[in-house]
């Protein structure tokens, strides 16, 4: 048989230096499921907030020592995360409204209404609850589009961008270049120094390529050894400089655990010399990179050169 929830709806904790609004308040929002700390003072309600999770911070404007405002701005030095309500009487509304301007989310006045309270803290609880259903599906849009172990796009992304920014480029008459990275005989360094060690390899070389990389270029982790960017507004001599960065940047690098250089095989390929259609793109670059393996690897082939650049 199914128990009922009786989690509480939210934490919360009142700050009032009058002790009858204090278990006023904490009487009425218990009854109503939320679970309240109170303090007697601004000093005591932000040493408990700075010690506990709480979901909102119900507090008096005037306090002794420690003033609401006071309240307000450390606690929102210190949490985004913590709604704060002020507790006002009726001839300091002005003062409250200054007050919301400054980071409070709303306020209810004296003497305390347990209706407009409770309308106030629903509301409160209510809109956290939108704003983490809404990071919960930012972060599940982000998961499906990203590799979890480098942080980087994955190869579902890849594809639709180099789409999205041929058209983009076809539009404007710019260049665009793509390049593949392989990380060579990778396998040996799972084999030899073990996957953990293997990890760490794709870690650093995807913060490599990053670096290497502006802003605005997509950096993906194409396959399981095998990186893609894509440099919009990037013509072949200045894709093939990004593409020389990154391998002498990583032929240079010495990883931890590994007892030999890791290098990478590169290939690119530039729009539209290259190919008029993101397939066209990806393959040719892909045949680049073929070009630099059979070469030798450790090298970085432009597709239809016939010479192969080495380190």
């Amino acid at each position: 048989m199914l128990q009922p929830d009786t989690s509480p709806k939210g934490r919360i904790i009142v700050i009032d230096d009058e002790p009858s609004v204090r278990k006023l308040i904490k009487r009425l929002l218990e009854r109503k499921g939320y679970s309240i700390d109170t303090a007697k003072s601004g000093e005591e309600g932000i040493a408990k907030i700075l010690e506990t999770e709480y979901d909102i911070v119900i507090t008096d404007m005037l306090l002794p020592g420690m003033d609401g405002m006071a309240v307000l701005e450390t606690i929102k030095e210190h949490s985004s995360s913590i709604d704060v309500v002020l507790i006002t009487g009726f001839g300091s509304i002005e003062s409250a409204v200054s007050f919301m301007k400054a980071g409070a989310l709303d306020y209810i006045t004296k003497p305390i209404n347990s209706d407009h309270l409770e309308i106030v803290i629903q509301k409160a609880i209510e809109r956290k609850e939108l704003i983490k259903a809404a990071r919960e599906r930012d972060l599940y849009f982000k998961m499906s589009l990203t590799d979890s172990l480098t942080g980087l796009f994955n190869h579902k992304y890849f594809q639709e961008q180099v789409q999205r920014m041929v058209l983009h480029a076809r539009r404007k008459t710019h260049n665009l270049s793509i390049i593949l990275i392989d990380i060579d005989d990778f396998k040996l360094v799972n084999d030899n120094f073990g996957h953990q060690t293997g990890d760490l390899v794709l870690q650093v070389i995807s913060s490599s390529i990053l670096k290497a990389c502006r802003s605005h270029d997509t950096v993906a982790r194409y396959g399981g050894e095998e990186f893609g960017v894509i440099l919009p507004e990037t013509d072949a001599d200045k894709a093939v400089a990004v593409a020389k960065r990154i391998q002498e940047t990583i032929f240079a690098h010495h990883f931890k655990n590994v007892t030999y250089p890791v290098t990478v095989s590169i290939g690119v390929a530039v729009y539209p010399a290259n190919g008029h259609e993101a397939a066209d793109l990806i393959h040719n670059a892909d045949v680049a990179l073929y070009v630099s393996k059979r070469a030798g690897k450790n090298r970085y082939t432009l597709y239809g050169e016939d010479a192969q650049k080495k380190c």
